[in-house]
């Protein structure tokens, strides 16, 4: 096994010298940088990253709290988080919370105080999980997609309140006033803010609130509560012409129950879904969604986390990523009371 005495020798330089260069302490001359880190290359070198890294204080490992990984919004968000602190030269510890507020804070409390991970990227924190703010100025943290307001931590997302709007005001500008929508009994903000959308196109529109035609999904927004919540609501004496789901995989149920209940959508129901999963094209009719970055959101929160490991100047504490109203199938206009015109929205 080559040792660092090894490549000190073949460099001509001392011991000091090569572990300045290997731990980019600074004080060598470039030549002389360049000439160590040939000589490692050359003998195959393999420095003792853990005593390193106990040296520096680091692990060189982010933690990620996240839930459901067979959900693909998760799987797309986790791939840009990986690629990311890959490339940073960072380990990923990957964590399923199980909505289990005391397991959370115990682990994230241990890993940090035994100085195992270097900072902590959440991905479905709860509203109200104010466990979180201890932690504001200790640890670098930043919150992706889910995030709790009153925390004075970095978070990252999309305008759920305004997409879920923009998704309504389509379904209305397609003559539809009967909206339905299927959201979740989760206590996530993301369907707190797409609930509080859906309620202000309504408003502007004139339409009068009809808590009938709100219908809850499970917390994880499976495709069965989906189906569920659709037959509660076509059930009733004046079903919706249109519904509005918080999550792609709700809308897919949606689509299936209506199917089941003999309605072809879209000409006799209009439906859209949130998120643009790849779900949303493997059946047709392909789903009408509002598009979320995953993959970018991912990407993005692990540079935001980078630069607060790093105490970068002017490291950014709020973004918010684009969305996009993706038209597909799914939607049709409202030509008669139940009947839909062949053009497609």
């Amino acid at each position: 096994m080559v040792k660092i005495e090894d490549v000190a020798r073949e460099a001509g330089v001392s011991v000091a010298t090569v572990s300045r260069v290997l731990n980019e302490s600074g004080g060598v001359l470039p030549e002389t940088q360049e000439r160590v880190r040939e000589t490692v290359a050359r003998l195959h070198y393999e420095p003792n990253l853990s005593a390193r890294n106990l040296r520096k204080n680091e692990s060189r490992i982010i933690l990620i709290l996240a839930p459901n990984f067979s959900n693909p919004y998760y799987s797309n968000v986790l791939s840009g988080i990986c690629d990311v602190s890959r490339n940073l030269g960072y380990s990923t510890l990957i964590y399923n919370t199980y909505d289990s507020n005391a397991l959370d804070e115990k682990l994230v409390t241990s890993l940090f105080q035994k100085n195992r991970a270097d900072g902590m990227i959440t991905l479905a924190v709860n509203r109200d999980d104010n466990w979180l703010s201890k932690y504001a100025g200790k640890y670098p943290l930043v919150q992706c997609s889910e995030y709790v307001e009153e925390a004075a931590l970095p978070h990252i997302s999309v305008d759920n309140r305004l997409a879920a709007r923009e998704s309504v005001q389509h379904l209305i500008a397609q003559g539809h006033r009967r909206i339905g929508i299927v959201t979740s009994t989760n206590r996530y903000l993301s369907s707190t803010n797409r609930m509080r959308g859906y309620l202000d196109a309504l408003e502007e529109s004139g339409i009068v609130r009809d808590d009938t035609l709100i219908a809850y999904a499970s917390a994880d927004y499976s495709f069965a509560s989906g189906k569920q919540a659709a037959r509660d609501l076509l059930s009733l004496p004046e079903p919706p012409s249109a519904i509005f789901c918080v999550s792609d995989i709700l809308a897919l149920g949606v689509i299936a129950a209506a199917g089941k209940m003999g309605l072809q959508v879209p000409w006799d129901l209009s439906v859209t879904g949130f998120d643009d999963v790849d779900y949303t094209t493997m059946f047709h009719p392909y789903l009408s969604t509002v598009a979320v970055p995953c993959y970018e959101l991912g990407r993005r929160s692990m540079l935001l986390l980078y630069d607060h490991i790093t105490q970068k100047a002017g490291a950014e504490r709020e973004v918010y990523l684009p969305h996009q109203m993706i038209l597909r199938e799914t939607t049709a206009k409202l030509v008669s009371e139940g009947v839909a015109s062949e053009e497609k929205a």
